[in-house]
């Protein structure tokens, strides 16, 4: 299979997963009677919409040349729906195995157990300043490659991201869970101790949290692939920009209590597999 009909056929395999989870995610938003996710099914709904009509036009139509960019919006307009899978559908969470094997590969205690120590005001605020940042991370290389929409190099940003959210997706529902500070308050407890940024992160997470948004970590996996995208395209400026930020960020997701270690190990592999096959496919779109 070329590349190209491997990228149609991720593009269609993203169209249903995002199709599912708001079919299912709309039913448990109205039998929870919460208005925010009934907003989010509505604009879900015409998002996707949008991506079908440009999945289903031809090669080379305006249609066609927003199908990366309309992934990327269904995608997020989407994603507060799995709060409605979590809520209704949802009876066991894979916590508990994921903690037993986190602690089976960090020596008796888990990534985020080691972590409890450290805590420190300062390094709170630092941390949490580079969860924060991941939303501009995604946010503005995908405004920027959306102008450059027709050019190879968009194309691939987009198809790399698509398929990180297909891949996470598929993990959040297949290995449903909420993570250490919610599954273990017992263990974890949260917030963790800081300044102004930290409880303006704390507000933002808890608008945003599901409660099956955990395994595997998109936020590390994510601003892993982002960060290598720059890099493997010969902007070293913008990598070497990116890297302190990536690197906080992939700390902060266990040290703020919201991922565990294999949770952060799964999100890396993900963005070096991807990274690979965006490798292969800028070479075959350059040839």
């Amino acid at each position: 299979m070329t590349m190209m009909k491997l990228e149609r056929w991720i593009g269609w395999a993203f169209c249903a997963q995002l199709l599912l989870i708001l079919v299912v995610g709309g039913i448990g938003a109205a039998r929870m009677g919460d208005p925010t996710l009934r907003t989010a099914t509505f604009l879900g709904g015409g998002a996707w919409l949008a991506l079908l009509l440009a999945s289903a036009s031809p090669a080379g139509s305006v249609w066609a040349s927003y199908r990366g960019l309309l992934q990327f919006v269904a995608c997020w307009l989407i994603f507060p729906l799995f709060k409605g899978i979590a809520t209704v559908f949802i009876v066991h969470r894979a916590d508990a195995s994921l903690l037993a094997v986190d602690r089976t590969l960090w020596g008796g205690a888990s990534l985020t157990e080691h972590l409890l120590p450290w805590q420190r005001p300062w390094l709170s605020e630092l941390l949490s300043t580079g969860y924060f940042l991941f939303y501009f991370l995604v946010l503005l290389p995908v405004l920027g490659f959306a102008k450059r929409r027709h050019e190879g190099e968009a194309r691939a940003f987009f198809l790399g991201l698509t398929t990180m959210y297909l891949v996470g997706f598929s993990g959040y529902l297949l290995v449903p869970a909420s993570g250490p500070y919610a599954a273990f308050p017992e263990l974890f407890s949260y917030p963790v101790q800081g300044g102004a940024m930290t409880a303006l992160l704390t507000k933002v997470v808890a608008a945003g949290i599901t409660g099956m948004d955990v395994f595997p970590s998109l936020h590390s996996g994510i601003g892993v692939y982002v960060l290598g995208f720059f890099a493997l395209g010969g902007h070293r400026r913008i990598a070497l920009l990116l890297t302190p930020v990536v690197a906080a960020l992939v700390l902060a997701t266990v040290y703020l209590r919201y991922h565990y270690g294999i949770d952060v190990l799964a999100g890396l592999l993900l963005a070096a597999l991807v990274l690979a096959f965006i490798r292969r496919y800028r070479k075959e779109i350059d040839a």
